[in-house]
């Protein structure tokens, strides 16, 4: 490998960091010189919840951005092509790694971000965001093309949104495939390279307004804070391109989130359902589609779920 190979296997070793739904992983990439081909994995898309293949380009689209704040430690700026081959749906995009300036101190933060930042499934600080995080989050989805709607602990929609949530799993609980496709990437027991294990799962909430996710193995309950702040990421669309944006902003806010030591958990269930998620939109007015729900809070920083060996085919 001469030196730009190098940098381009370890850029890729930093974008498969990236969270996806249940911890999936659903990236492919193959890399010649400094060109890299990134292809969504369809063996791990996970069929009954996400059948249209939206979370899987969300977390491809998170991956993306990695690569690219990755790339810019090592001085070098990715020029990026999304959906390049309208025949080739799962090529998500076409990155050509070439020389750049040397990297500024935000560029660096965010890059070092990448290796703190992890999800948090436990409670957190009863308190909301202060307003210096909030501004900084929601320009991070504005650079990307997506918006962030902010839900703070005062405004009364927030009991809807939390409503729809636990009505979002309610049905999914009733639903023998929702629950085995859960089954088989939760809990996962020691040597797999992929799933959430259980440790990691976090305790059940022990009150229905708690604004969190709740897994069916979860052990043990507890009181979860009440005061977090609540965010909706929102696209204008909803084709294919703008999932891949929607990961590309996403990751662009937990890494600025990440430079302020706070931490997400996510809510995806209330947005596999289609009517649960039209709910959501009108409950928040929102102009655009809602591609995801997250709670942000500072908390003690949790262990990483398990990351698989980048798939990576060099040429």
């Amino acid at each position: 490998m001469d030196v730009v190979d190098s940098r381009v296997e370890r850029i890729l070793r930093a974008a498969a960091s990236a969270p996806s739904v249940y911890n999936t992983q659903p990236w492919q990439v193959d890399a010649t010189g400094s060109t890299v081909l990134l292809r969504a994995d369809a063996a791990r898309q996970l069929r009954h919840s996400d059948p249209h293949g939206r979370e899987m380009l969300i977390s491809c689209g998170a991956f993306l951005f990695n690569a690219r704040t990755a790339a810019r430690r090592d001085s070098l700026t990715a020029v990026v092509k999304v959906l390049p081959d309208p025949d080739d749906e799962l090529l998500v995009a076409e990155i050509e790694f070439e020389p750049g300036p040397v990297p500024n101190t935000d560029e660096l933060e965010l890059s070092v971000a990448i290796e703190r930042r992890t999800t948090s499934r436990v409670p957190f600080d009863d308190q909301p965001l202060f307003t210096d995080v909030l501004m900084s989050i929601q320009q991070a989805a504005l650079d990307e093309g997506a918006e962030l709607r902010l839900i703070q602990p005062s405004e009364p929609v927030r009991e809807d949104v939390i409503g729809l949530v636990r009505r979002a799993e309610a049905l999914a609980a009733e639903d023998p495939a929702a629950r085995a496709e859960e089954a088989a990437w939760t809990a996962t027991g020691p040597g797999r390279e992929d799933g959430v294990p259980q440790e990691l799962l976090g305790p059940g909430a022990s009150d229905d307004q708690a604004p969190v996710r709740r897994f069916h193995a979860s052990t043990g309950s507890t009181q979860f804070e009440q005061r977090s702040t609540l965010a909706v990421l929102s696209t204008a669309g909803d084709s294919a391109r703008e999932w891949v944006a929607a990961g590309q902003a996403l990751q662009h806010v937990l890494l600025v989130a990440t430079t302020y030591f706070v931490h997400a958990s996510f809510a995806t269930t209330v947005l596999e359902n289609p009517t649960t998620r039209h709910d959501l939109r009108q409950a928040l007015s929102l102009d655009g589609a809602p591609q995801m729900l997250m709670r942000l809070g500072y908390s003690s920083r949790p262990e990483h779920t398990p990351r698989r060996s980048v798939p990576l085919a060099v040429s």
